[in-house]
């Protein structure tokens, strides 16, 4: 028996089509909104002491709130493993003069998260983590400087394609549980998402723009998936 066809006799369902078991992300707009909030307030009253710890909180909510290929993803950063790690990125940002800040914490950070992130129910508790992002923080500047260029030259007609160029990047390096993850959208599908969005945007005087962060969200995590999905042992999530 192949492992495929395994897979579907040990969790009763098949993996032909995709679309059965989608990637998406059920985070609202106000959760975000006051998440965020919270997190302003409390760094600045902490004076950034505090920061790791409402971090993990909003990394968090926002991994328990995604589905890749129905399968829910979860977290187990705690405040206090990244606090360490904050404070040493800290010190080499003042010893660089703020260029590590640029150029490297900003990758840092994705690979701390990703570490602890998985598929709920793909490994029993004591099992080391595979996930990992596998990204170079030259890949990322060459990524950022090509996505910046053509962003200026378009006018801004390019963002949409930049990122998109940057997500697909993004996911082609990360890892989930030893399960590659890739990115399947497109410049011109996106465009026309954003039409949509700026005319409801226009058309409510300003209110439907509350809801626009967290429909790019959707709308990129929807475009984003496993490789072999019939390799996952996690049965999907039902919608």
């Amino acid at each position: 028996m192949s492992e495929k066809n395994q897979a579907e006799n040990n969790n009763g369902y098949k993996f032909e089509d995709d679309d059965k078991y989608p990637s998406t992300f059920t985070g609202g707009a106000f959760a975000y909104f006051f998440i965020n909030l919270f997190m302003l307030f409390i760094t600045l009253i902490t004076l950034g002491i505090a920061y790791p710890a409402v971090k993990c909180m909003y990394m968090r909510w926002e991994v328990k709130n995604t589905y890749i290929n129905g399968r829910n993803l979860a977290f187990d950063g705690k405040g206090g493993q990244l606090f360490g790690k904050y404070i040493l990125w800290l010190v080499l940002c003042v010893i660089t003069l703020g260029i590590y800040a640029i150029f490297v914490m900003p990758l840092n950070l994705v690979r701390w998260q990703t570490k602890h992130t998985y598929f709920e129910g793909e490994r029993a508790p004591d099992e080391p983590s595979e996930s990992k992002f596998t990204g170079t923080w030259l890949g990322l500047f060459g990524i950022n400087f090509v996505t910046t260029l053509v962003t200026i030259i378009t006018l801004g007609l390019g963002s949409f394609w930049a990122q998109c160029y940057k997500q697909r990047w993004f996911s082609k390096h990360k890892i989930i549980d030893g399960h590659p993850l890739y990115f399947t959208g497109i410049g011109i599908q996106f465009f026309g998402k954003c039409i949509v969005w700026i005319l409801l945007t226009v058309i409510t005087i300003g209110i439907y723009s509350f809801w626009l962060t967290v429909k790019i969200k959707k709308w990129l995590i929807s475009h984003t998936h496993v490789k072999d999905p019939a390799m996952l042992k996690s049965a999907p999530a039902s919608f």
